[in-house]
């Protein structure tokens, strides 16, 4: 699934395609391939106890996370351990995961 990513420097935006790829989706966790401006994710998310957390295995980064849709929070937290441009393509992308898993029945 294609979305819309964009990056806000103040009073400019720069706007891009991000494209999500889900992969598994099991009991609260979701595994997906997330690509936007020529980088590639491997994702694992989903629920624990205290939350949702998430998972870049092939960028070395774990964290928590807010609710999926809440971007703006997602987005500070994810752009702490990695470039912004990056955590906006990945935030923006978590936001699709509960309806791909819905429309794959997965759900």
């Amino acid at each position: 699934m294609k979305y819309d990513c964009i990056l806000r420097h103040g009073s400019r935006r720069e706007t891009w395609t991000g494209e999500i790829t889900l992969l598994d989706m099991e009991n609260g966790w979701y595994e997906a391939e997330i690509n936007g401006r020529g980088t590639y994710f491997h994702i694992l998310a989903g629920r624990h106890r205290y939350g949702n957390y998430l998972c870049i295995p092939n960028h070395d980064i774990g964290c928590e996370l807010s609710d999926f849709s809440d971007i703006f929070w997602n987005e500070e937290r994810i752009g702490s351990l990695m470039r912004k441009v990056d955590a906006v393509t990945v935030a923006a992308g978590l936001v699709h995961l509960p309806a791909l898993a819905d429309r794959q029945g997965k759900n």
